[in-house]
């Protein structure tokens, strides 16, 4: 699964160290200092990741705004290369997912890089395709049962050859078998283009869980043995080194959630239940305390910062316990940070303090509470409370 990037720099030192980081991780780059030409390049091809680079910020925000803007890019992963702090918040508000601070320095750039490709994978897998031929039956409008045949899958859509072209209808009901499956498979979705000769995409608008799991069992052993013969796609020993942030380059993931993977969810859990005792041992003590006999399966948006730096991180909290919660995103700090949380529901704005207990780089880090204080423990209450609520809780 080969990946691409396109390096806009205008400075050479900065151009030619992220060029060896890319090289070094079999990401195949695009240099392109000129600004104008990089427009261009922008709306003819799709990138996995377009790093920006300018001799002033207005340059970079100018061309940022451009990406977003265009067909082929819009959704593509965007890094920045900034001076300082002074247009951060601009810079995230237009659409930037990473932002790395100059000067950069090689081994941090490298580790800062690892955290990106690893989501740029997982959005490569999230859109790769796998060829399938299946019949289905469609209905639509006043028609009923009309016969189509599946051309490609996705996650969240496919392309199918209707045989004619359809009149312009909000939903198109599917219902069809994929092969070696025996279950049928039941959505709904949308037209999105079509050609002449009755080929169209379809993107998904209502998926019932099951078939959902179909869809996901299908493509995972579709995109697995195509992974397999690929050898750029295992990237799991790149994730597990220590990630170390430092001055020289900070990121940032924003829009997207990501699941930690089973070894991690296990690790959390043990910290989640070794600081639930602890609390049990204070002034929560009560054994009848479902907040100490818990641990609450959950994921709500949330922001953190690092103690003492104003730049907000977006993230997931999951996992939450009265001691302790898991913050999924892919850039985590070193083991030991202090952190403040800020978690808001519809009933709801909570500050809460912690320090990082475990980090694991493209995936997140479990966090344990600060609970000095009878208001830090009564808010930790509430939000275990509204979670218990909402969701099953699990031991």
């Amino acid at each position: 699964m080969t990946l691409s990037a396109l390096l806009v720099c205008a400075d050479e030192d900065s151009s030619r160290l992220l060029q060896r980081v890319l090289a070094e991780l079999s990401i195949g780059v695009e240099p392109c200092p000129d600004f104008v030409r990089a427009g261009i390049r922008l709306a003819q091809q799709r990138f996995d990741v377009v790093i920006l680079e300018g001799k002033t910020t207005q340059q970079v925000i100018s061309l940022l705004r451009e990406t977003r803007q265009s067909r082929k890019n819009d959704a593509t992963l965007a890094v920045v290369v900034l001076d300082g702090q002074d247009s951060v918040h601009e810079v995230f508000s237009l659409g930037a997912n990473f932002i790395f601070y100059k000067p950069l320095a090689f081994e941090q750039t490298l580790n800062s890089m690892r955290a990106v490709r690893v989501v740029m994978h997982r959005d490569k897998r999230k859109k790769a395709r796998a060829a399938v031929h299946a019949q289905a039956t469609i209905d639509y409008a006043n028609v009923e049962r009309e016969k189509a045949t599946l051309i490609d899958l996705a996650e969240n859509g496919m392309s199918v050859q209707f045989g004619k072209r359809l009149p312009p209808v909000e939903k198109v009901y599917f219902q069809f078998k994929l092969p070696g499956q025996s279950a049928n498979i039941r959505l709904s979705g949308q037209v999105v283009w079509q050609d002449w000769k009755g080929r169209a995409g379809i993107q998904f608008a209502d998926v019932p869980k099951t078939s959902r799991r179909l869809l996901a069992e299908y493509l995972d052993d579709k995109l697995e043995n195509q992974s397999a013969r690929d050898p750029l796609a295992d990237v799991t020993v790149e994730v597990e080194e220590a990630l170390q942030p430092g001055p020289a380059a900070v990121s940032e993931i924003t829009h997207r959630s990501y699941a930690a993977p089973a070894a991690v969810q296990v690790e959390v859990a043990d910290k989640s239940a070794q600081v639930t005792e602890a609390a049990a041992k204070g002034s929560l003590a009560d054994p009848d305390n479902r907040r100490t006999q818990s641990r609450h399966s959950c994921r709500l948006g949330a922001v953190v910062y690092r103690k003492g730096i104003t730049v907000p991180h977006r993230c997931n909290l999951t996992d939450l316990s009265s001691g302790g919660c898991y913050l999924e995103f892919p850039l985590p700090f070193a083991k030991g940070a202090s952190v403040d949380i800020v978690v808001r529901t519809y009933e709801m704005k909570l500050l809460l303090r912690g320090t990082v207990l475990t980090s694991h780089p493209g995936y997140g880090m479990g966090v344990e509470f600060a609970l000095n204080t009878s208001e830090e423990r009564s808010k930790v209450n509430q939000l275990i409370d509204f979670v218990a609520a909402t969701t099953e809780s699990t031991s």
